[in-house]
């Protein structure tokens, strides 16, 4: 029993982190060094070719990346568990990293950490993105690592003293030590003022630096020279209203007593004419009808926003005509300000013309926010995809734009005012198998960057025939329609396959396409245009102006965008958005709109229980349609077609009554019926 008893005190014995300060001195740097070119590495997709030209052309900026990690690892010094914190926070940039990497590879652009507010969408999108081995991977790795911080939280030594004044004035120290730098070097210019670019900014100036940068900052700066005097010195050169050009449009029918045609604006996923990569060759061209629409219509390059990814943000400008620029790096203004404020857009500014505006989108009405964002646009309708009925799907999982069109005749046609239709496809998103296996019909890439991935980029450009059909039968139908209408379409982004600007005929990787195209003979200009300034564009050749933003755009020629017009853009933009609102003296026009979801009410017209099964008759049902209980129990429903649906019913199951829901991909109930009683 003694040495039992023994063996037991020596079990329990505590060793104590007794690490001297000048060995942590010698740590600490050689750590953050180590970390920064670790996650630099990943930044650069894993070529130390890159990595390294990267510390030959920018000492100054990796240097600094490497002072902000070791900061980060000085906090450590601040707890008794110093090892435990020290290895967690090395541990959280070598995540950093890995993300940064797994996320430049499927989208182009870079991770910020406003990303974070988009973890939600995220994971709506993870299954298209990933094989379930590689979801399973990587949640088994974050719950390793969790686990990894657990125990050394739990096993690794603490210290028995230490000062915790010093560790505090050594912490504090390196915070002011790395703000300095960061204020020196942006004032001396080795260091990232503003994201005009993320990609180029990341490559320039690296993640560590680039992602501290972003960290927590959103919206617009308030501007050194704002005031009430400055707002109105805009507002006094943008006053004069611009010259209406008179427009004379040939007899439709007995609607052409629109005053102006109907406008319908057509964003691509991913679209764009990849005769346009330096050195490729198609068997055939994968965008005839769009290339032909160009080539006979007014067409012009169009500078984007965003690449690879980011939908919103090209949506978000066009809508607006605001210059993301100006907000946070990586900002999402649908996840952020436009939540709950509202804010000039096309659509309220053709509000003053008689328009209603309908959005369409074959995707998940709150991917986004949408279906929150839209009221505070101005948007009157809403269309997603838990509205469309028939709808089909692509092998990854993607809505197939073909069944747009009718969706926008619908808008069109059921409403007595003009209108304004936006529509938003999605057939051709990402991701694109890694592997091509030859159907027949198909494409043939037969030449092709080496840089570029070709089995991926094979499968994007046997995805691009779907949606250039869809924009063939629009423009065809609405040839045959009784109202004057123009279609502005255009690709919201380049996909994610490793385009350079050198390998584009364009020269940028954020340059689209866009085209304008009309039923009437009416006459147009398409010059090169920053994508904020295409709706304002569009509107002054019909002879509309609106709110502030729209005048200052229309005030500027097409294809000048000089500092002092930057100046005065991001001006109204803060004033509008985050400032006292001089520009609307202080009261707001934009009332946020009771938008209403789909075009066609869903209506319950008869129900019938037979033994288990109740089956629901009526109208505009889709797969997203789920029979409701009175106590709000959602039913498992089964989707028949757009005029059946069924539930399973228990025995001994009382449903009086019942009512009919659309439930969104996220579990979210978007609109109900009334209740419909049983017989």
């Amino acid at each position: 029993m003694p040495a039992k008893s023994q063996r037991s005190k020596v079990q329990r014995k505590t060793v104590y982190d007794t690490t001297p300060l000048r060995r942590r001195m010698i740590v600490l740097p050689a750590m953050a060094l180590g970390l920064a070119l670790v996650v630099e590495l990943l930044n650069r997709g894993l070529s130390p070719a890159r990595l390294f030209a990267f510390i030959g052309s920018r000492p100054v900026a990796f240097g600094f990346s490497v002072l902000i990690i070791l900061t980060t690892l000085v906090f450590s010094e601040l707890f008794k568990r110093r090892r435990a914190v020290l290895i967690t926070a090395a541990l959280v940039w070598l995540v950093l990293g890995v993300v940064e990497y797994m996320v430049i590879k499927e989208r182009t652009q870079p991770f910020c950490s406003v990303d974070i507010l988009m973890l939600k969408d995220a994971f709506s999108l993870i299954t298209i993105y990933y094989t379930w081995a590689k979801i399973i991977a990587i949640f088994a790795a974050g719950f390793l690592a969790i686990g990894l911080v657990i125990m050394l939280f739990a096993r690794m030594p603490r210290r028995r003293r230490y000062n915790f004044p010093r560790s505090l004035t050594a912490f504090v120290g390196f915070v002011l030590l790395t703000a300095m730098v960061a204020a020196l070097g942006v004032r001396g210019e080795v260091l990232p003022s503003r994201f005009d670019s993320l990609v180029d900014a990341y490559n320039d100036f690296g993640f560590v630096t680039c992602f501290t940068f972003t960290f927590g900052r959103q919206g617009i700066v308030r501007p050194e020279e704002y005031s009430p005097e400055t707002v109105a010195e805009i507002l006094t050169d943008i006053g004069e209203e611009p010259e209406a050009e008179e427009i004379v449009y040939p007899v439709f029918g007995a609607k052409d007593n629109l005053a102006h045609p109907n406008l319908v604006f057509v964003q691509l996923e991913s679209f764009f004419d990849v005769n346009t990569i330096i050195g490729s060759e198609y068997s055939a061209d994968p965008t005839p009808w769009f290339n032909r629409m160009c080539s006979r219509f007014p067409s012009g390059l169009l500078y984007v926003p965003t690449i690879g990814g980011g939908t919103a943000n090209t949506e978000f400008e066009i809508i607006t005509g605001l210059n993301l620029d100006f907000f946070g790096a990586g900002e999402y203004p649908y996840n952020t300000i436009l939540q709950d404020t509202t804010c000039e857009s096309m659509c309220y500014n053709l509000k003053d013309y008689g328009y209603e505006a309908t959005a369409v989108h074959n995707n998940s009405a709150s991917f986004y926010g949408r279906n929150m964002v839209y009221p505070n646009l101005g948007f009157d309708r809403f269309v997603p995809l838990e509205y469309m009925e028939n709808v089909k799907y692509t092998p990854v999982g993607w809505a197939k734009d073909g069944g747009l069109t009718q969706e926008i005749l619908t808008a069109l046609r059921t409403t007595e005012a003009r209108d304004l239709v936006y529509c938003v496809a999605v057939e051709t998103h990402g991701k694109y198998a890694e592997t091509y296996e030859p159907k027949e019909g198909d494409i043939e890439v037969l030449s092709l960057p080496e840089t570029i991935p070709l089995a991926p980029f094979q499968n994007f450009v046997n995805a691009l025939p779907g949606t250039d059909e869809f924009l063939k039968r629009l423009t065809l139908a609405l040839l045959k329609f009784d109202e004057p209408t123009v279609v502005v379409a255009y690709g919201d982004h380049l996909p994610a396959m490793e385009l350079e600007n050198e390998l584009l005929t364009t020269g940028s990787i954020y340059a689209s396409r866009y085209v304008i195209w009309n039923n009437f003979g009416g006459t147009f200009e398409a010059p090169d245009l920053q994508a904020y300034r295409l709706n304002s564009h569009v509107l002054k050749q019909l002879g509309f102006s609106g709110g502030v933003v729209t005048k200052l755009h229309q005030s500027e020629e097409a294809g000048e965008a000089g500092e002092a017009y930057l100046d005065k853009l991001q001006m109204l933009e803060y004033d509008m958005l985050y400032g006292d609102r001089e520009a609307f003296a202080g009261q707001f026009p934009y009332e946020r709109t009771d938008m209403r979801l789909g075009s066609r009410d869903i209506v319950v017209t008869d129900a019938a229980r037979e033994y288990h099964r109740l089956l629901v008759t009526g109208e505009h049902f889709t797969e997203f349609s789920r029979i409701v209980a009175q106590d709000g129990t959602v039913l498992d429903t089964l989707y028949i077609d757009p005029e059946h649906i069924a539930a399973h019913l228990d025995d001994g199951v009382e449903l009086p009554a019942f009512s009919v829901a659309q439930i969104g991909k996220d579990g979210g109930e978007l609109s109900r019926t009334g209740e419909f009683e049983i017989g």
